[in-house]
């Protein structure tokens, strides 16, 4: 008996020792999921912190992008006011050099009509003097 009495009370000592183990693996695991459930949560507050940084600038980008177009978009509608004004400046001054060409034509057309009528004019005043002189000239041999 007294070999079953020394074998029972080992059996308790070591049924009182795997008690004890498992009650602090018990603990030891609750620490370890307190603990993961801590860093998760503060994963996630870093994640919702990181993610809502992340939309601040997205939203920042996303309103220099829309200035640039706008700025953009006023560029080349200024672009394209300036080259319309210029346009019409050139086809103005076109204008003007046609008509300044065309009356400088017409000048010289009538310079030229001039000069050769004064040029004819002349020419009939030669011919009449020649006749004249012819005449005189014909008199003269005819009187001697």
């Amino acid at each position: 008996m007294t070999r079953d009495k020394d074998e029972l009370t080992k059996a308790q000592a070591e049924l009182r020792d795997l008690t004890r183990t498992v009650l602090a693996l018990r603990q030891e695991l609750e620490s370890a999921h307190a603990d993961v459930g801590d860093q998760l949560r503060k994963s996630a507050v870093a994640a919702n912190a990181e993610i809502a940084q992340l939309r601040t600038t997205v939203a920042v980008l996303r309103e220099e992008l829309e200035k640039a177009r706008g700025e953009r978009e006023m560029a080349v509608q200024k672009a394209i006011a300036a080259s319309h004004n210029d346009i019409q400046q050139l086809k103005a001054t076109v204008v003007s050099l046609r008509d300044a060409l065309e009356l400088a034509r017409f000048e010289k057309e009538g310079s030229i009509e001039k000069a050769v009528s004064g040029a004819n004019a002349e020419i009939a005043q030669l011919h009449g003097t020649i006749r004249t002189l012819r005449e005189q000239l014909e008199a003269r041999h005819a009187k001697v």
